[in-house]
């Protein structure tokens, strides 16, 4: 259950000068741990200077015992970064959230004319400025391990950057060899990719032999990082069955993988060995589906496409066939387009039967056609309804 204050009458007024924030996230339940940190004390300056202690419960709830103490300066760019971020947000309303059942965070701003202005709430608040969350903020600025700051630092953890590096090592046997020492050639092929939030970058390298590289690069805004939200940072890769001890190898083709998964929070994850059902993590096929799924939906452009190049303009007055089927490789059927806003693979809805029932249907072919010259009386052709959505067909 929560409450939220949002007719605080006090705001920083004018630039930050010093921000002190002291976090506890001690909460309902067992105690914590004797070596448990749970309180930290975060003091920064505007000059740089940052000051922080953090707490062990050891066996009181009361009298704390301090573990880390860290002191050190910023260098000018980041300090500066943090105190226009802190000095915007909080000289406007803040909404102070509480709960009953988590930590808490108290903090004091000192502006430039040393008067203060304090600020709590409970370790859930997610405050942002420019997209950016505050306690993130922090903690990548500063680089201290496990900043509690707003929200206990117990956000899920988000993928960062993914690389996958595989290669095949064949000995091919030569129909003419030189000599019986050079009876086989030897072929290596490799693929890189590397999908990265930083740069919204996927890129896919194949090298195909020591003479040809074939590279492609997706930068897609917002589309890369959604990518990577969708993938569960606890379990990515977390499990590979592995292959029994008595597995035949192929003694002509080795293939082996390494995958490298790096996180926003947690420890780099790196993943080994022969690249087979067994020998990849469990979750290899719907990964491997959801990047292919993503690189198919861009296509392979419009400049090579026949059904682009290949299409004339339409006459006044010509009718628009488009010939579309029920299933693939099934029979074709017309169908009239009242506008000429439909492409070659797009899904439709059309009257079907006796009854006149709505259907799906792909369109596979589309030609103009005077009144003269049409392939099928007018009157006899049903009409396409419209276009089908995504999330319909």
């Amino acid at each position: 259950m929560t409450e939220v204050d949002s007719d605080r009458p006090f705001v920083l007024q004018g630039k930050a000068k010093k921000i002190q924030i002291k976090s506890n996230n001690v909460s309902y339940g067992p105690p914590p741990e004797p070596d448990e940190e749970v309180e930290q004390r975060l003091t920064l300056s505007n000059d740089g200077r940052v000051w922080f202690s953090g707490y062990n419960f050891a066996y009181d709830f009361d009298h704390y015992v301090r573990g880390r103490h860290l002191q050190f300066k910023l260098d000018k760019e980041k300090a500066d970064t943090i105190f226009s971020a802190f000095s915007r947000f909080f000289s406007g309303e803040v909404d102070e959230v509480f709960a009953t059942d988590i930590g808490t965070w108290e903090m004091t701003i000192t502006n430039e004319e040393d008067r203060k202005v304090s600020f709590s709430g409970s370790l859930c608040a997610g405050y942002e400025i420019d997209g950016v969350d505050l306690s993130d903020l922090l903690r990548e600025e500063i680089g201290i391990e496990n900043l509690f700051v707003f929200d206990g630092n117990d956000k899920p953890d988000e993928v960062n950057r993914i690389k996958i590096d595989y290669k095949r090592h064949s000995r091919i046997k030569s129909s003419a060899p030189l000599n019986e020492a050079l009876d086989h050639i030897i072929w290596d092929y490799s693929e890189h990719i590397v999908i990265d939030r930083a740069t919204e970058k996927l890129t896919y390298i194949q090298n195909v032999g020591s003479d040809c590289k074939i590279t492609r690069e997706y930068q897609v805004k917002d589309g890369i990082v959604d990518f990577l939200d969708n993938m569960d940072a606890d379990s990515l890769f977390d499990y590979t069955e592995g292959n029994s001890e008595d597995a035949v190898e192929n003694l002509d083709e080795e293939k082996s993988y390494v995958i490298t998964v790096d996180f926003k929070k947690g420890s780099q994850r790196v993943r080994t060995g022969s690249f087979d059902k067994n020998g990849l993590p469990e979750d290899w096929p719907e990964f491997a589906e959801e990047i292919v799924s993503f690189i198919n939906f861009y296509g392979q452009g419009e400049a090579l496409n026949p059904a682009k190049y290949g299409k004339i303009k339409r006459r006044n007055g010509d009718y628009i066939f488009c010939s579309a089927t029920f299933e693939k490789n099934g029979k074709d059927y017309y169908y009239i387009a009242d506008a000429d806003d439909y492409e070659v693979g797009d899904f439709v809805f059309v009257p079907s039967g006796s009854d006149g029932h709505t259907a799906i249907v792909r369109i596979v072919k589309i030609d103009y056609f005077a009144e003269e010259n049409v392939p099928y009386p007018v009157a006899k052709v049903k009409h396409i309804i419209r276009k089908c959505s995504v999330d319909e067909i």
